[in-house]
């Protein structure tokens, strides 16, 4: 699969993220209980997970595939990882 470049700071990452756990065979489960984090279903791991409506962190789109079973696909925007190194 080919990697998703994160955009710029302050875009969500969350729309490329539930496109690709669609594709994957994941589903929404249920509304968020409290606050904006809807629960999914991953075949895959057998796991219901939340999914947060905003993800800004190319970190937290990983961690969120990771939990459905699917490898890493974001990597870092190159204007993030120099803010990473420099803080």
């Amino acid at each position: 699969m080919a990697k998703v470049i994160g955009s710029y700071r302050g875009n969500s990452f969350s729309t490329d993220l539930v496109a690709i756990l669609k594709e994957a065979g994941c589903h929404y489960h249920a509304p968020a209980h409290r606050g904006n984090h809807d629960i999914w279903f991953s075949p895959v791991t057998s796991v219901y997970f939340p999914l947060d409506s905003k993800i800004l962190s190319h970190h937290t789109a990983n961690a969120v595939l990771k939990i459905a079973g699917l490898p890493e696909q974001f990597e870092a925007h190159q204007d993030e990882d120099a803010e990473d190194k420099t803080e």
